[in-house]
């Protein structure tokens, strides 16, 4: 049914409607008598047909489809995904070696770490002795940057500050301590 046909409708049935009421409390003058009859008559040529009831297939596919199919099996997906998401982490030992998601690496394989995209979309990426890289992304893991400071004091001593922030060459800074310490604290951190 197009809209225009479902406001008329609307607008007769709420005419004939009003009639009616009218008519049970005095007589309709002969105008009122006449709209009523061709409202009536125009509901019954135009919108006689019943609405299409709806179809059997309705109820039972959302029974199954979505309480039993999204629920019933969404549910443990969603949460074996959160239980998995929680168990990868990323920690940074005493040692120097590293942690993360796909395994350990050892503080002698540790081979440097490209801050390129660190400012600009907070991804850092660890390299290996064997060319691996590793993404650490601050926006999945938590306490990225103290992973990041640590290593960058290994790698990039003095070019970066205590809070993961490039150090200006004309500035004096007062983030960057320029400390260099062999022992890295452990650092854990998670989704």
């Amino acid at each position: 049914m197009r809209p225009l046909r479902a406001t008329t409708r609307v607008r007769l049935k709420n005419r004939q409607d009003e009639l009616a009421t009218a008519a049970t409390n005095r007589t309709l003058s002969d105008e009122e008598t006449k709209e009523y009859e061709a409202a009536r008559a125009r509901l019954t040529a135009e919108f006689a047909e019943p609405p299409t009831p709806p179809s059997g297939f309705d109820k039972p596919f959302q029974l199954w489809g979505y309480v039993i199919g999204c629920g019933v099996i969404g549910f443990p997906y969603c949460a074996w995904l959160l239980i998995g998401a929680a168990r990868k982490r990323w920690t940074l030992h005493e040692d120097g070696s590293l942690d993360t998601p796909e395994g350990s690496i050892a503080a002698e394989r540790l081979a440097d770490i490209d801050m390129d995209r660190w400012m600009s979309k907070s991804i850092a990426v660890v390299k290996d002795a064997d060319g691996r890289e590793y993404p650490l992304d601050d926006y999945k893991w938590k306490n990225t940057d103290k992973i990041v400071v640590e290593l960058c004091r290994r790698f990039h001593p003095g070019q970066w500050t205590d809070e993961a922030r490039p150090v200006d060459e004309g500035k004096d800074s007062d983030d960057s301590k320029g400390d260099d310490t062999e022992e890295a604290p452990t650092t854990e951190i998670s989704r």
